[in-house]
């Protein structure tokens, strides 16, 4: 049987090159960030340049969490 691990994500708004950005970190370390894009939301993963584009928020929170637990685990 698999042991359950947790984790403590937190989700932060920062000041990003003069744009308010909410940051997913998982401790000390960042997961992505998520930033308004016209009427969208745009979803950068840690490391990546070239970002997901979604129509709320929640949406590009879910794809985050997502992908850090794909590649994590």
């Amino acid at each position: 049987m698999a042991k359950e691990k947790n984790i403590n994500i937190t989700m932060d708004s920062i000041q990003r090159a003069g744009k308010t950005v909410s940051v997913l970190m998982d401790g000390e370390s960042e997961i992505g960030s998520i930033e308004p894009a016209d009427a969208k939301f745009a979803a950068y993963l840690s490391g990546n340049a070239d970002p997901q584009l979604f129509k709320s928020e929640e949406e590009a929170v879910t794809y985050l969490l997502s992908a850090y637990h794909l590649h994590k685990h």
